[in-house]
């Protein structure tokens, strides 16, 4: 097997893309017009990519999001990006990018007076929360309400951490699971709109400001936002990124019921909304469609109480909102032992949270999904790897044994609180 070369993280504005050299060793390359993100692109020397095999590459990548903005031919605006990036007009793209995508930075936009609670739900990671916290307090606009719900702690230290900062309110919550500790945050928060983000992240300082820019449609009560990674020196963090990696993509898009519909015979897959590392809600949804079921996420299935909550929110005819403008940046796992542990739990609350999507609405595609759609999809990647054996386990086939035990244990965990009340529709 060979040995892992860890990948620096580079973050390049596309207008100094005219002067293009190759990274000198493997590297995970974002490009991004002003506080825009445009795309991104694995770079491996062992591939002997050529240079303008790279530049091709690079208007592939960033190519779909400025036409997601721009409209347009597709031909004339890849031309454009082609032309400049092989430095064949070194104007004309920087002009049209001006012309075109300014109206959609946030900092253009109009100011709006929703009021912002942020809620992180941390427990034993008194270090990692306090860089959280002194990210959100570098934020550009700090009118907004922070909260930290301390879940079942081993110790004080995160409440010495807290105490550090006057502003922050710091809130007990002795009953373990990620979810009772999303709930006694919505419970505490003041505001009309309420985000979430998690005490391994350090949040973008632009986040708050392009949040409130975010709710603009009666319709949508819930919005995500790109989650990038801090580091990728460890086998695992690579892995996770690849394979697992919370980067929803570069293009605004609205998940409404046109999207709920189009795939309720196979399974609605909200997973693709978000992440719950970076997330906020409107404080009304709450009274509407309950608050997170205390079965799922860190502490009982696993995880995905996040996308089950988006599930009922478009299940019940609003929408989901996702923009790559809002950014948070993210702690990946470090050790081996860590990332089968998460993605076996990911798996096993996938599992358990579609089956209590089938529980509450009924709908079929949920109960295929899980009984066909996945050991299907299994069999499928078990067979492909037996083919490829003579040429080795690939990165991506390595948690297949913890990504199937993880679904037949979230199963097991559904049938055994099957029974229990679903979630916590109103307050207590």
């Amino acid at each position: 097997m060979s040995q892992f070369k860890p990948y620096s993280i580079q973050h390049l504005p596309i207008t100094s893309l005219t002067e293009i050299t190759l990274p000198a060793e493997n590297t995970l390359v974002y490009f991004w017009w002003q506080t825009l993100p445009l795309g991104h692109l694995w770079f491996e020397p062992k591939r002997k990519l050529t240079v303008a095999g790279y530049k091709k590459a690079i208007a592939d990548s960033i190519f779909t999001s400025i036409h997601s903005y721009v409209g347009g031919q597709a031909d004339d605006v890849y031309d454009l990006i082609s032309a400049y990036i092989n430095r064949e007009n070194n104007v004309a793209l920087e002009s049209y990018l001006s012309h075109n995508l300014s109206k959609f930075l946030f900092e253009n936009a109009e100011k709006h007076e929703h009021t912002i609670s942020v809620v992180i739900c941390t427990r034993n990671r008194p270090q990692a929360i306090e860089t959280c916290i002194q990210s959100l307090m570098n934020a550009t606009d700090t009118d907004f309400e922070l909260i930290v719900v301390d879940n079942n702690p081993d110790n004080d230290l995160t409440q010495q951490v807290v105490a550090k900062y006057p502003s922050v309110k710091y809130i007990l919550e002795p009953r373990k699971g990620l979810d009772i500790a999303r709930n006694t945050g919505a419970k505490a928060a003041s505001h009309s709109i309420i985000a979430y983000t998690d005490d391994d992240v350090v949040i973008d300082k632009n986040w708050i400001r392009n949040l409130k820019c975010c709710f603009n449609n009666p319709k949508t009560m819930a919005v995500t936002g790109m989650v990038i990674p801090v580091a990728l020196n460890e086998w695992s963090q690579y892995v996770f990124e690849r394979y697992w990696g919370f980067n929803k993509g570069y293009k605004r898009t609205t998940f409404d019921t046109a999207f709920f519909f189009k795939h309720l015979k196979v399974g609605v897959p909200v997973w693709e909304i978000g992440a719950g590392a970076n997330m906020a809600f409107r404080k009304e949804v709450f009274s509407i469609v309950g608050y997170f079921d205390e079965r799922l996420d860190v502490g009982a299935a696993g995880c995905s109480g996040d996308s089950e909550f988006w599930y009922r929110i478009l299940a019940e005819g609003f929408n989901c909102y996702y923009d790559p403008q809002l950014i948070a940046y993210h702690q990946h796992r470090e050790s081996r032992e860590a990332l089968y542990h998460q993605i076996f739990h990911y798996m096993r609350g996938q599992v358990a949270s579609v089956l209590v999507q089938y529980e509450n609405y009924g709908f079929a595609g949920e109960k295929r999904r899980v009984m066909q759609l996945l050991p299907k999809y299994y069999c499928s990647r078990i067979y492909s790897l037996f083919r490829g054996l003579h040429r080795g386990v690939n990165d991506y086939n390595k948690t297949l044994l913890t990504e199937i035990k993880g679904c037949v244990s979230g199963y097991k965990f559904y049938k055994s609180v099957q029974q229990q009340s679903k979630y916590q529709l109103k307050e207590n």
